[in-house]
């Protein structure tokens, strides 16, 4: 799993050089949407810039900048001249706490590994048992070989006092 410095890392990561495929120029705004916080404050400022870059690099660069000073991009828009939204970009977003599915596929995976070992556990016991019964099995048979050897060796001397 996941540690939250990784994780905020990885975030900071996918927020960097965000804007790529689209060729920028003067005339576009870019709209950046972030939260950021002073060093010992606890709760996030949500702030909306809007900039306007001579190319794609210098917003790229400049988003970088805010990501290092610790800001989390929430969104970034490319606006044409006459205000129409050309892009919306969202940086992806690594989770910390694993999404339901992960969740089921560990708890399956578990409940999998605990079937197994119940099935060698019951597979042991099952061997121990026959071979109780076994033992069991030999020493009443030895018995009922020691009791009618015992009952032949009486008649043997009855008749040998006979004789």
């Amino acid at each position: 799993m996941n540690t939250a410095k990784e994780v905020k890392a990885k975030n900071a990561e996918n927020s960097k050089n965000i804007i790529s495929g689209i060729e920028l120029n003067d005339t576009m705004t870019v709209r950046v949407y972030s939260k950021s916080r002073a060093k010992g404050e606890v709760k996030f400022k949500k702030k909306r810039d809007s900039l306007t870059f001579k190319s794609t690099e210098a917003a790229n660069t400049a988003i970088n900048a805010l990501v290092d000073a610790g800001a989390k991009i929430r969104k970034v828009e490319i606006i044409t001249e006459d205000g129409s939204i050309v892009n919306a970009l969202k940086p992806t977003r690594v989770r910390v706490t694993p999404t339901a599915e992960e969740k089921a596929a560990k708890r399956e995976e578990r409940e999998k590994a605990k079937a197994e070992k119940a099935a060698a556990k019951a597979k042991i016991k099952a061997e121990k048992a026959a071979v109780r019964e076994a033992a069991k099995a030999e020493k009443a048979t030895a018995k009922a070989q020691a009791k009618t050897e015992k009952v032949k060796a009486k008649k043997n001397v009855a008749e040998e006092a006979l004789a």
